[in-house]
């Protein structure tokens, strides 16, 4: 079975699907295909909604696929919907796969539905920020996992969690695929180990779809780099660890979450991980490694100040909005955003004192040090945005909105900023996730090929 010509089947997506439509499309499937499809409700999401699982086929192996562990990254689950009637539709594929796929579309539909606001409009970084939402780390579906690491003990995961967690005690799956996706960078990867082959089919898999490779500064500074667009998975061990080194404090009070779902299911199963890191948006300079004239030090500093300008806005204006306001999930995402970065860009500021930031940066570093890591940020002045709609301060709102809009138009200033096609990132997406179930099954017995 050839991979190439199973993503040209991709169809061209222009916008993202609703819990709603996510449901129905997954209870179309399995009326179809009764004798292949189980759909079943596995628990319910913290405000009470369902979640449901679809399992496909009866292979040997099992494979457990999550979407939306952060709710603000819905790409996976067009991964899925295509996944999901591609497995129930080529018998060949699935005999060749040799898995049983447990499917989750939508792992935080309750997040999830509070992006909606963006998932049908044009696709604009203002746009994408007016509606923007993402928990705290501790209500988080991919960071709420019980750990215990020296100071850190977290035993509170969240309802969609522990759901999750009941699929992996009772399926015991050996590939975990964790459907994420960035922002505004190139295509990278996260993989739990090195597998025979598997980097250059996935770097092969990107540029068949003329899409780039990441090549400014990792996602996190204590990213184990393993080839060129590939980073091994990590736990909260390695970021327990970074802040310690950093913060000369037990930062167990301040991390106040859990450890990934690749590293609790380590502990039940020999299995596989990966994810593929996607963006929305793209600019060809985070491709230029040419030498910039300043150093990572220096670059990083900088985007650090221009957060830290975002940073006292967003903290200025929910002190006025939080007044008396009910402690909702918008509340609680800016609240612990306003409570934790300061440290967290103390803890960077430490970081770049090590040798290796003395090294000239290149163009490609030194964009996503100062601008990229400036649109993440004013996210959170989006989450601020819809606070002060919800409370009625209209002041606020309009002045929130008008900065956002100086800030989106600064960054529109400073890039040629591209929205890439949804159908070459689903493609990359599934492309890369059966090339690695095909590697990693390889790794235990004889089988074809996929190519």
């Amino acid at each position: 079975m050839d991979v190439y010509q199973l993503i040209g089947d991709v169809p061209d997506y222009h916008e993202f699907l609703t819990v709603q439509e996510l449901s129905a499309s997954s209870r179309d499937l399995a009326r179809r295909y009764p004798k292949l499809v189980t759909l079943q409700t596995i628990g319910t999401s913290t405000e009470g909604r369902p979640m449901e699982m679809l399992t496909i086929g009866k292979g040997p192996k099992r494979a457990l696929l999550i979407g939306t562990p952060h709710p603000n990254e819905p790409i996976g689950t067009l991964t899925l919907e295509f996944l999901t009637r591609r497995l129930c539709q080529d018998d060949d594929l699935r005999d060749e796969l040799g898995y049983t796929f447990y499917v989750i579309k939508c792992a935080d539909p309750d997040g999830t539905i509070l992006n909606e606001g963006w998932f049908k409009e044009p696709f604009t970084p203002l746009t994408y920020a007016l509606n923007f939402y993402r928990p705290p780390h501790r209500e988080q579906v991919e960071w709420s996992f019980p750990v215990h690491y020296k100071s850190l003990h977290f035993q509170s995961p969240c309802p969609e969690t522990k759901a999750i967690m009941e699929v992996m005690a009772q399926s015991r799956p050996t590939f975990l695929y964790s459907l994420h996706n960035a922002g505004f960078c190139g295509v990278y990867f996260y993989v739990s180990r090195p597998l025979p082959g598997l980097f250059p089919r996935l770097r092969r898999i990107v540029a068949s779809q003329g899409l780039p490779l990441h090549q400014g500064e990792p996602e996190v500074p204590y990213a184990k780099r393993l080839d060129e667009g590939v980073f091994a998975l990590f736990g909260v061990q390695e970021t327990y660890d970074y802040l310690a080194r950093n913060l000369n404090e037990d930062p167990a009070p301040f991390i106040e979450g859990g450890t990934s779902s690749d590293d609790y299911l380590k502990t039940l199963a020999t299995s596989y991980g990966l994810v593929t890191e996607l963006p929305y948006y793209f600019d060809a300079v985070l491709q230029d490694r040419t030498l910039a004239g300043i150093s990572r030090r220096d670059a990083i500093l900088q985007g650090v100040f221009r957060v830290d300008s975002i940073y006292h806005d967003i903290r200025e204006y929910f002190a006025i909005v939080s007044r008396g306001a009910p402690r909702d999930r918008l509340y609680r995402s800016i609240d612990d955003y306003a409570k934790k970065t300061p440290k967290r860009l103390a803890a960077l500021k430490r970081e770049v004192e090590a040798p290796q930031y003395a090294r000239e940066a290149t163009r490609a570093e030194v964009f996503d040090s100062t601008v990229c890591r400036v649109f993440q940020h004013m996210l959170y002045l989006g989450e601020v945005y819809r606070l002060a709609v919800a409370r009625g301060n209209e002041e606020v709102s309009r002045v929130v909105r008008r900065r956002l809009e100086e800030v989106c138009g600064q960054i529109a200033g400073q890039s040629n900023m591209q929205t890439l096609p949804l159908r070459k990132l689903v493609a990359v997406q599934v492309g890369a996730g059966l090339h690695a179930l095909a590697a990693w099954r390889e790794t235990s017995s004889e089988g074809s090929v996929i190519g």
